[in-house]
């Protein structure tokens, strides 16, 4: 085992969760699948090997991109950028409309479409964190900072907004991250806070005086006064999606009934994962709990907290600040997609869409997933390859030292 994970390279226990998670994703997704099933008429034998495929193939593409030193993604991060731009524009004019929202952009040839958002993600982590580097004894210079850092990011949450608040705001907080670690000044930050905010309540109260104008954003609205809402959240027509997954979460749980224990619903027999439109994605959480209870929940939890933990040690390993930052910035990509995904399930944010990752029926985005973890498992290989030239060093060093010593 050792040996095959020496093959491999890079951090063992990263590559570890991230087998375990498609192990889960796998036989999970099969279960929560019927909705689908019903709704576009396929079968199950076709989602379940075309999600194996995809996921496969991700793999594949994990290991590939470990493979890849991490000063080229340093040099392609202007490109990556530039890309993502032509990509998220391109999505607004043509993209394919889920949900009433234009998300998805069809790749030519071949019967997939991708979010182009989930690639604008990662563009974004890599053009950010060698700006913030190149550019970090130019932090004062407001013309330097808007150039080449705050009107980046602006444009990307911009092209973003329109058709997903919840992963414009991500991007947002990925960046705000990302400026905090990299030691951004914080006049700079908070302007640019404020400036989003202020920009968002202009948005929320055209939407409210006249709701035709942007329906997208009277769609925000409306969900976050579901939310908070005593009244609102009464109407089980407009909260059936939550209301089912709350449901679903309560049917997991352990109780005593007539002197007898029972427990969740064990995989295969869940019920309201009939019901919840995205069971097998945006309430991927709710569907686990019913069918395995507290107990599934809390070990699903804890490899993504094991996880985190792994990336932010290959970060401070890093040698070099680029490398930390782009790291940092995947780490709360990852773990922040997986909190919403729990959040939304149990209504401690309102309903939007956002996979679990690795684990969620997502297709390609389960692609872009893959290159992140294969880009941290490339700087955790380059780390463990220093690490005995950094030993043979240090011990070169103090073997000179005792030398020095005895002709003392």
């Amino acid at each position: 085992m050792n040996s095959f994970f020496k093959y491999l390279g890079g951090d063992k226990n990263i590559w570890v969760i991230a087998l375990l998670l498609s192990v889960i994703s796998v036989v999970s997704v099969f279960s929560f699948i019927p909705i689908l099933v019903k709704v576009k008429g396929l079968s199950y034998s076709y989602l379940f090997f075309k999600h194996f495929i995809l996921l496969l193939l991700g793999l594949g593409i994990m290991y590939a991109v470990h493979k890849v030193p991490i000063k080229v993604f340093s040099r392609l991060s202007k490109i990556f950028f530039y890309l993502a731009i032509v990509l998220l524009v391109l999505t607004m004019l043509v993209g394919e409309s889920v949900n009433g929202a234009d998300r998805w952009l069809k790749i030519p040839f071949v019967p997939f479409s991708f979010q182009t958002s989930d690639f604008a993600k990662l563009a974004l982590i890599i053009y950010l964190a060698k700006q913030l580097i190149k550019r970090k004894d130019q932090f004062n210079d407001f013309k330097v900072v808007a150039r080449y850092i705050l009107l980046p990011i602006g444009l990307v949450i911009f092209l973003i907004l329109p058709s997903n608040l919840s992963t414009a705001v991500l991007v947002g907080l990925i960046s705000f991250v990302m400026l905090v670690l990299a030691r951004f000044p914080w006049k700079w930050i908070g302007a640019s806070v404020a400036a989003v905010l202020i920009m968002f309540s202009i948005l929320l109260g055209i939407a409210k005086i006249s709701p035709d104008v942007l329906p997208r954003v009277e769609t925000w609205r409306m969900r976050i006064v579901r939310m908070v809402d005593d009244e609102s959240a009464m109407d089980p027509n407009e909260n059936m999606q939550i209301n089912n997954a709350l449901t679903a979460i309560k049917n997991g749980a352990f109780t005593f009934k007539n002197g007898r224990l029972y427990g969740p619903e064990l995989p295969g027999n869940g019920v309201l994962k009939h019901y919840i439109p995205e069971a097998y994605a945006d309430f991927y959480f709710a569907a686990l709990v019913e069918e395995g209870g507290l107990p599934t929940a809390i070990f699903i939890i804890m490899l993504y907290l094991w996880l985190f933990y792994r990336f932010i040690k290959t970060a401070l390993a890093a040698d070099n600040d680029f490398a930390t930052l782009v790291v940092l910035g995947i780490a709360f990509m990852v773990i922040s997609q997986a909190l919403v995904n729990m959040m939304v399930s149990t209504k401690l944010m309102p309903v939007t869409g956002q996979n679990m990752p690795l684990l969620s029926m997502g297709g390609t985005s389960a692609w872009f997933t893959c290159i992140a973890f294969g880009i941290v498992l490339g700087i955790s290989r380059e780390n463990k390859k220093e690490s005995p030239t950094k030993d043979s060093a240090n011990k070169l060093d103090e073997s000179s030292d005792k030398k020095s010593e005895t002709n003392e």
